[in-house]
């Protein structure tokens, strides 16, 4: 009986992080095998439809691996074909552009009072408006789909100004589902309106409750906790499937080591972790932190994250450039990274350090690259849509994290053929990063070692050429085939490599990235 891999995971988008670039990945390999490939996420997303079908279109994600969403499915929400576009013009109003706003936006006013607050989508299509009493206090907030449907309502707590309860809507305005919203901004009560009302005790047992009637679809269904946001949600599930939970992140407090607390946020995996039919860590070093803490008897597997088969590079490496791509967030220490380059910059003035990413400590970032006077070195770039270029311009890649599950940017930019000068933390940069094979392990917090060997490559163009060329054995070591052989297997069944599995080998072979 072939199995079914279904993803429980909270969204999907175009511009993600590297656990949601991970899972993708995962899917679009393990459709190469299954029959059926599936996504059950359960976050609430206004374009959810149109986010997917641009995945799909951009080859991020396999049109094999299909993907469902919690409020799609009980909302019956399609793909918005034809968006409706709307006037900022609305009769009785006076519209003021709100300048600050990266999307348009505007303020109403009736006779002087704000009444209203509106923003729109790029395509001109209304994303939502904000409701205010006399005082300027929100009350509520009405969010529409592209072709104009009302699809959720929020309802604001005077104090906080963050929603108490959120209303879902079908198409014709009646409401399909009440979620409570708690102080902490956690989703709890939920209510299921229908021929026979439902209540639950937390959104976590809704969502459960919809996969357990969703799987009957599938044959043989193995459902998949790759976030510990999902581990309750899985461990809820009545239905009679397999469960597999994998561990993509470091579970330690601060300072991140044995010597740490497990994070509250891994409660449910460890305290749970037997009623998972397998558990998958990507490093044997965390296999062994978990087991030597808690008692663990279901079965556990190592899967370390595949490379990807990179092109070889189609133009000249940068000399005096180091990148990083990540997340702009406290876990990546990007401050840690600029910080050490102001030590590079002491030694090459006009070498620089390209940071691409986004996220919630852009302009922290900014201040200190300031305080630094480091404006004419170190750029914070935005997204990239082709990591492989951007690695590929530099002449090493500069990793800083606190903690990692893995650091799949390790073996991208090493499958690149761009070294990498990476601080020795948990988890992964050990078991990928071979010291001065093909990059350099630092001591974490080492500001000055780290920029020593950045400068060191830079400089030297020669071990620059040693250390890339034994980077792209990362293809190899770390190979999709390993890969897919282990997670087919993990699953119980045989694996044989396909003849496109063997044509692949023969040609990473024949350009080089074979082991030397």
């Amino acid at each position: 009986m072939m199995k079914t891999p279904i993803f429980v995971f909270n969204s999907l988008n175009v511009e993600r992080g590297g656990l949601t670039k991970a899972v993708m990945k995962r899917a679009n390999i393990l459709a190469d095998h299954y029959g059926k490939v599936v996504f059950f996420t359960l976050a609430f997303q206004q374009d959810h439809k149109n986010i997917i079908e641009k995945l799909y279109k951009s080859g991020q994600l396999d049109r094999r691996v299909e993907v469902r969403n919690y409020y799609t499915d009980l909302l019956h929400i399609s793909k918005v074909d034809n968006p409706k576009e709307a006037s900022v013009e609305v009769e009785g109003f006076h519209a003021i552009q709100d300048k600050k706003s990266k999307q348009p936006a505007f303020r109403y006013y009736k006779d002087g009072v704000y009444k209203e607050y509106r923003r729109f989508n790029g395509d001109s299509t209304l994303k939502l408006i904000d409701y205010m009493d006399d005082s300027r206090t929100r009350l509520s907030r009405a969010e529409y789909l592209r072709d104009g449907r009302l699809v959720r309502t929020s309802h604001m707590d005077y104090i906080t100004n963050k929603p108490k309860l959120h209303r879902y809507l079908l198409e014709d305005g009646t409401c399909r589902i009440t979620v409570w919203v708690n102080p902490s901004g956690s989703e709890g009560r939920t209510i299921l309106f229908g021929e026979e009302d439902v209540e639950y005790d937390s959104i976590n047992h809704a969502y459960a409750a919809w996969i357990d009637t969703a799987v009957l679809e599938y044959e043989a269904p193995v459902i998949m906790s790759d976030s510990r946001k999902t581990d309750e949600t899985v461990q809820l599930v009545k239905a009679d499937v397999e469960k597999v939970a994998v561990a993509h992140n470091n579970h330690f407090e601060s300072p991140y080591d044995e010597t740490a607390k497990t994070k509250k946020s891994w409660n449910h995996f460890v305290e749970g972790i037997n009623s998972f039919d397998h558990v998958v860590f990507l490093t044997h070093e965390q296999e062994k932190d978990i087991t030597s803490r808690y008692q663990v008897t279901t079965k556990l597997h190592v899967i370390p994250h595949a490379a990807p088969d990179t092109p070889p590079a189609q133009q000249a490496y940068q000399p005096k450039v180091a990148v990083t791509l990540a997340r702009f967030e406290g876990q990546k220490r990007l401050d840690e990274g600029i910080a050490a380059f102001k030590h590079v910059v002491e030694k090459i003035p006009d070498a620089e350090y390209h940071i691409y990413g986004f996220g919630p400590l852009e302009d922290d970032l900014k201040a200190q690259i300031q305080r630094l006077g480091l404006e004419k070195n170190v750029k914070l770039l935005g997204f990239s849509s082709d990591p492989t270029a951007s690695y590929q311009s530099a002449a090493c890649t500069i990793l800083t994290s606190d903690f990692e599950g893995f650091g799949m940017v390790l073996t991208e930019t090493l499958a690149a053929g761009t070294p990498a000068v990476a601080y020795d933390i948990k988890y992964g940069p050990k078991d990928i990063v071979r010291d001065d094979v093909d990059g350099y392990l630092v001591k974490k917090g080492d500001q000055k070692a780290l920029a020593d060997k950045v400068v060191a490559i830079m400089n030297d163009s020669n071990l620059r050429d040693r250390l890339s060329e034994r980077a792209t054995e990362v293809i190899e070591r770390f190979s999709e085939e390993s890969f897919k052989k282990d997670w087919v297997e993990m699953f119980g069944q045989s694996y044989t490599s396909s003849e496109n599995d063997k044509s692949q080998e023969k040609k990473r072979s024949f350009f080089g990235f074979g082991r030397k």
